[in-house]
């Protein structure tokens, strides 16, 4: 059962909510990835470096060991227009540290303390929390994207589902 949990996890977060972000924001300009409806609210583009961050700390560092300094009040402090390939870039560094910290981890990880214990009893916890982080995030920034053309992501979450194999076949 572990093994399922840990390959359900690992594929959600470093296949499917990918894919759905980058299908979103594919389309976008980066005026539009910047764009935000009111200055208390976050972008596109904050939304995707508050995920890397906190991915790269919560996930590739504390679980895969992978160093990374992180600076939370910068990803959502960022009112420069990047580039959306420089922000996609790091997002895909991110998650390819994600596939490697998945692929150090084994079943019997999942049952080890977490080395965030004010958050998590143990590493499961951890894993579950990052996916609905992700998850949550992963949804607003479909969302803001659908505000730009109403049709662009039409089945996104289906079509994501079953490429990475989280939907079994009918």
């Amino acid at each position: 059962m572990h093994d399922l949990i840990l390959a359900t996890l690992c594929t959600r977060i470093t296949a499917v909510y990918p894919a759905q972000i980058r299908a979103a924001v594919e389309p976008l300009t980066d005026d539009q990835l910047w764009w935000r409806p009111n200055e208390g609210s976050n972008s596109i583009g904050n939304l995707i470096m508050h995920l890397t961050g906190s991915l790269n700390y919560f996930l590739n560092r504390n679980l895969g060991g992978i160093p990374f300094d992180r600076n939370r009040e910068a990803e959502f402090a960022e009112r420069r227009t990047l580039p959306k390939a420089e922000v996609l870039a790091a997002f895909d560094a991110m998650v390819a540290g994600a596939e490697r910290t998945f692929a150090s981890l084994t079943p019997e990880s999942l049952e080890t303390p977490s080395p965030e214990p004010k958050m998590s009893t143990i590493v499961v916890e951890d894993l579950i929390n990052i996916a609905t982080h992700v998850a949550t995030h992963t949804g607003q920034i479909l969302w803001v994207a659908k505000m730009f053309d109403g049709k662009a992501l039409d089945e996104i979450w289906i079509k994501t589902h079953r490429a990475g194999g989280t939907w079994k076949s009918a």
